[in-house]
């Protein structure tokens, strides 16, 4: 037995491929032979991967430019012992959900959301610019390739969130930080956002 947020969270993971999601399905199952159904957390902790709620508070502190909590999510991702190759997979995950989001709220029913995760995802894209979203899909995008083979990943993680934050330039992109302008822009945007949806 399986709940069927679990079951959804495995197809999720597989990213389209059936031999994946059967191989995720069939580790679970080992994993938790014998102690009945097989939950949500369950599966989590089997796959060393994460809940979407911290995906949420660490783009919420990476968008409001606070270093320090961002960094206390991660810490808190890995006293937990999940697998941080994992976790970056499954945030730029999130951020591409969330540019959907962005781009038309009319996408949510293709996306594989809880109801709940969904609410707040909405808000967050209203609060966002498509730019910042993108920005943090082509930061995250470049760090599993260096991760993967590093003895200092942790190192390497922390550096990227805190570029994140202060809106570095990316290696691949514009070449250029965000203008004050544009800063000015989106924090005006942003409490439109407030506003009418208060």
């Amino acid at each position: 037995e399986i709940e069927d947020k679990a079951f959804r969270y495995i197809a999720g993971a597989a990213d389209g491929s059936l031999r994946d999601g059967l191989s995720l399905l069939d580790q679970c199952n080992a994993f938790n032979y014998g102690s009945g159904l097989l939950t949500y957390d369950r599966t989590l902790e089997i796959l060393g991967a994460v809940d979407a709620r911290v995906f949420g508070d660490l783009y919420r502190s990476i968008h409001e430019g606070d270093v320090t909590k961002a960094l206390s999510v991660l810490d808190e991702i890995l006293l937990q012992g999940r697998e941080l190759m994992q976790f970056v997979t499954d945030f730029t995950w999130y951020l591409r959900n969330l540019m959907l989001l962005k781009a038309s709220e009319q996408t949510a029913g293709s996306l594989d959301i809880s109801a709940d995760n969904l609410q707040e995802m909405i808000k967050e894209a209203r609060m966002s610019d498509m730019e910042e979203i993108m920005r943090c899909i082509r930061v995250f995008s470049a760090l599993p390739d260096l991760i993967r083979y590093s003895p200092n990943r942790r190192i390497l993680t922390e550096m990227t969130i805190i570029r994140a934050c202060r809106s570095a330039m990316d290696d691949g992109a514009e070449g250029e930080e965000m203008l004050p302008l544009e800063k000015i822009k989106n924090r005006v945007r942003e409490m439109e956002n407030r506003v009418y949806n208060n």
